[in-house]
């Protein structure tokens, strides 16, 4: 009898949730926006709570200086309670040099076996030989364009091969014929602006991040010339969504991710393009958005179960078709059916096949990529809304504020 009795509890003792009443701690500057953190927190996570009975996910989000004081801090004191952070490229170096997270070169097998990886991305994340993050999605850049433009329209303009001189052109007519200035332009600051004129830069021939060569102050130009139709409201904007979505503005340059939320509110109103050529290419910055797993994570194990679920290609495109973001792994797009969500991603590879810069994270002691943005900022500023004009000197010395973050100049 005691035998019996023996097995039955180990039988229930083997029979028991693996992680009963766990909570894996995951912390995220990724998905900030409300409609994507509701997604995450409704249409993925319990995914892998399902997968992992007895498991709660607290998904909390954080600023990039949030995160690390906080790691930094629970370091410090002995007690770390995060387990996985979501965290974005200009923020790699600082958490690798403050020793907060965990190498995962032993472990990729672990994290993403059976898939393929962005390559630029995964390099990205490499300190030293060794791997600390992984990515799972990438961000880009497109047009997202209200329909009732496409009635001023250039003749003989192809969305698909549009030129930043075609966009100036297609935005004075709806000006001329309206009276609108129809371009929507995220105008707080430490927003996406930086990228978006930097992918203009790289599309004249320019490197990034570049302010003062002879291909950036082409592009500077264009910028001067695309000015006077930048809707009068772009300094309120910190994503054009709204403005796009009341119809106060009708054509952009965005995040693939915010396009795809304007997108698929209505595909019958919107439509995509792929980002402008310039005088060389199409240009784009891409942007990398990798897990993580803390060092001294109290659910290791579970963190690293975690993000080998973000990596899945079923997940990557759930992610992709919820919220746009375009995916790390390139199997990915086999699990999306033709239509709106696809549409996002394959415009947005479409601008990943033209001259692509990934965000380079400041290299010198102190530097910060706050300080590369607001460089980009204060140039905007200067050069078109106060209407200085490119002026090469003034940009020689904004150069040397972006140089002074990296031991090498990032653009030689």
């Amino acid at each position: 009898m005691r035998k019996y009795v023996a097995v039955l509890l180990g039988l229930a003792l083997f029979t028991l949730p693996l992680w009963a009443d766990t909570t894996l701690s995951v912390v995220s500057r990724v998905f900030s926006p409300p409609e994507e953190q509701r997604f995450i927190r409704e249409e993925i996570i319990p995914l892998f709570e399902a997968e992992n009975p007895g498991v709660t996910v607290d998904f909390e989000i954080l600023t990039d200086s949030e995160m690390l004081d906080k790691l930094v801090a629970q370091k410090a004191a002995g007690n770390v309670t995060i387990d996985v952070l979501i965290t974005y490229v200009s923020n790699f170096e600082r958490l690798v040099e403050a020793g907060v997270v965990a190498d995962l070169t032993a472990e990729l097998d672990v994290v993403a076996p059976d898939r393929t990886l962005s390559a630029g991305f995964l390099a990205q994340g490499q300190f030293d030989g060794k791997q600390y993050f992984i990515p799972f999605a990438g961000d880009d850049y497109c047009l997202i364009i209200n329909r009732a433009a496409l009635d001023y329209l250039p003749a003989g303009v192809s969305l698909q091969e549009i030129t930043y001189e075609d966009l100036v052109a297609w935005l004075a007519n709806i000006h001329e014929a309206t009276g609108m200035k129809a371009f929507a332009l995220p105008g707080v600051r430490m927003g996406l602006l930086t990228y978006i004129v930097g992918s203009t830069i790289l599309a004249y021939g320019g490197c990034f991040p570049d302010v003062n060569s002879e291909a950036a102050q082409a592009a500077w130009e264009v910028w001067t010339r695309i000015y006077p139709y930048v809707n009068d409201n772009w300094v309120t904007y910190k994503m054009v969504n709204d403005a796009m979505l009341r119809e106060e503005t009708w054509i952009a340059i965005t995040h693939v991710a915010r396009a795809g939320m304007v997108y698929l509110s209505d595909p019958s109103k919107f439509t995509l393009a792929p980002v402008p050529f310039g005088a060389v290419d199409r240009g784009s910055v891409a942007g990398n958005n990798s897990l993580a797993l803390a060092e001294g994570a109290p659910n290791r194990e579970l963190g690293l179960k975690f993000i080998e679920f973000m990596t899945r290609p079923e997940i990557q495109a759930r992610i992709a078709q919820g919220v746009s973001f375009n995916p790390a792994v390139a199997e990915a797009v086999e699990f999306i059916p033709p239509g709106p969500a696809r549409d996002i991603i394959e415009v947005a590879n479409i601008g990943m096949t033209g001259r692509v810069a990934f965000i380079p994270g400041p290299t010198a002691e102190g530097g910060d990529w706050g300080v590369v943005k607001q460089v980009f900022e204060d140039a905007f500023y200067y050069i078109c809304a106060r209407g200085k004009g490119v002026d090469p000197v003034y940009l020689d010395m904004q150069q040397q504020i972006i140089n002074m973050q990296y031991i090498e100049p990032p653009c030689p």
